[in-house]
């Protein structure tokens, strides 16, 4: 079997790790376990997450691309990360849950100006009957670590990076939708869409994907605490509650838009100033250094090229101020982009396919599920 293109192993595998996400979830609904629901559920996940989202993704990527292992997850973007950049995505993290919730709660307020009964907070949107330290730690693992973790390393490894090369801006478009569609759930949809371009956008700008599972755990971690915390009286439990109260006020509608135009211009400030200083923090710092270093060994090599010809370790100065060039400082996006990541190669007949059958499947089973309820 010959070696596959980056796209067509990366679509190749995901469509085949759609369709096996499907009928675990049919086979979980549909087949009693000898556990209780809890369990189930538990087990679910983890084969769904660490089976499917993890396990299948790699083998099946490295499979299709002759390579091991160990080089899938270098190519998926997994590298070291400094404290404060780890600080800026915390804060992200909170941002990207914040916009959640305002959109939320937009459009809860717009249905209920036109008349129908607004939904209730997503804090009494609770299935589960068990909110003690034990569960919630149980949901912290299986809603907030093992998805972080799982889900973006199908779709901010093996996606995100290898749909690359057709451009940035299209990569983070098709992986953000696919990843909204793989919730299955048109209510779920627009608001996973967003969440995974902004956490795809923190993969790009770092160059690295370990910002994104820390956007993704902070999300999905806040989102536990705070229903729990609104439960069991813990500190911050009315948050939710008292940002619908700001956002609807006395039930003016001009008012409302107004609070409404604020807090999203507030929040997309913060994320704009947020995204800058982690692309300064990871790409731009690595650049200036690598910088750094080549004036250095061009320093050195000026005066005294003789230890660098006698310790085998000659330098051609032409190409070490060639490289530089290219590098310019003032030129942001050829300093921080590959040149990998600049092109846009067009995709083959069988990408174009393969990625126009994702979406089908996706967008039927989650239209399906909409429609009948199936899974």
């Amino acid at each position: 079997m010959k070696k596959q293109s980056l796209v067509f192993s990366s679509m190749m595998t995901y469509f085949i790790l759609m369709i096996c996400f499907v009928l675990v979830r049919i086979f979980f609904i549909y087949v009693e376990l000898p556990f209780s629901s809890d369990i189930n559920d538990l087990i679910s996940t983890i084969f769904v997450q660490v089976g499917l989202m993890l396990v299948l993704s790699v083998f099946l990527f490295s499979f299709l691309r002759k390579q091991k292992a160990k080089v899938t997850l270098e190519q998926f973007g997994f590298s070291k990360m400094k404290f404060f950049p780890i600080l800026i995505c915390l804060l992200i993290g909170v941002l990207c849950y914040v916009l959640n919730t305002f959109v939320a709660s937009f459009f809860s307020n717009i249905i209920s100006f036109l008349g129908y009964e607004k939904s209730p907070s997503f804090s009494v949107l609770v299935s589960a009957d068990d909110y003690s330290i034990l569960a919630f730690f149980l949901q912290v693992l299986s809603v907030a670590l093992l998805p972080a973790l799982c889900e973006e390393v199908a779709h901010r490894g093996l996606l995100l990076k290898g749909l690359s090369t057709l451009g940035l801006m299209r990569a983070l478009i098709i992986s953000s939708i696919l990843f909204g569609l793989m919730h299955l759930n048109v209510n779920q949809f627009f608001f996973a869409t967003v969440l995974g371009f902004l956490i795809g956008l923190t993969a790009v700008v770092s160059k690295n994907i370990l910002p994104a599972i820390i956007v993704h755990f902070v999300n999905n971690f806040l989102s536990i605490y705070l229903t729990f915390a609104y439960v069991n009286g813990w500190f911050g439990g009315n948050f939710t509650t008292l940002f619908e109260n700001f956002l609807y006020g006395n039930g003016n509608i001009l008012t409302f838009f107004l609070t409404s135009v604020l807090v999203l211009g507030i929040i997309t400030f913060g994320l704009v100033i947020l995204f800058v200083m982690l692309l300064k923090e990871t790409r731009i710092k690595k650049v200036q250094k690598m910088l750094s270093d080549i004036a250095e060994i061009n320093k050195e090599y000026s005066s005294s090229p003789e230890n660098f010809e006698t310790d085998g370790n000659f330098v051609n100065i032409k190409n070490l101020n060639k490289l530089m060039g290219e590098y310019n400082i003032k030129n942001l996006k050829s300093m921080v982009f590959t040149e990998l990541e600049n092109k846009k190669q067009k995709p083959t007949a069988s990408e174009v396919v393969l990625i126009v059958a994702t979406f089908l499947v996706g967008g039927l089973i989650t239209l399906f599920t909409f429609i009948w309820g199936i899974i």
